[in-house]
């Protein structure tokens, strides 16, 4: 299990990116508790994370630098085919969500908005790409020491260009 520090950059793979503040006892149901008090970057909001749950909640250190860069240029794989049912689109890039790669969710996150360019997208579809959006963009600010703008246009020529899948 990892142990994290106050002051560590994490990300919670359906929150975002932000910096662990403490590190707190709690009472939860009768029992006392150790929480890791996450500032989240974007919501400006602290999430109390169990610290003996923080590994299956899949709470991580952020990229390195050099991953940021690397996904900003292009390097994150190749795109995944997408099914044609938006149930079973949903279902696939929520899971690739949660999976906490950030590999996984920037092919998400363009996938989506590839789509959004081609038609507009369903309610759900459009809330899963806000929320993986979020989470992109969290990580990769702390990760690269950007503005979301910057690295908006940086990632805006990858859904800009023709793709198959």
């Amino acid at each position: 299990m990892k142990v994290f520090s106050v002051g560590d950059h994490v990300i919670h793979p359906l929150h975002g990116a932000g910096t662990i503040t403490s590190i707190t006892i709690r009472q939860n149901g009768g029992k006392r508790q150790k929480y890791y008090a996450l500032h989240l970057l974007l919501d400006d909001i602290i999430l109390y994370i169990p610290v003996t749950c923080s590994h299956q909640v899949g709470l991580r250190y952020i990229c390195s630098r050099q991953k940021a860069v690397q996904i900003m240029e292009g390097n994150f794989g190749g795109l995944p085919p997408q099914p044609s049912s938006w149930n079973c689109r949903y279902r696939e890039n929520m899971e690739r969500i949660r999976s906490g790669d950030i590999c996984s969710v920037t092919q998400v996150v363009i996938c989506l908005r590839i789509r959004n360019r081609r038609r507009a997208l369903a309610g759900s579809e459009k809330r899963l790409l806000e929320s993986a959006e979020k989470i992109l963009y969290s990580e990769l600010m702390l990760a690269s020491g950007m503005g979301r703008e910057e690295i908006y246009k940086k990632l805006e020529p990858q859904w800009k260009r023709p793709r198959r899948y």
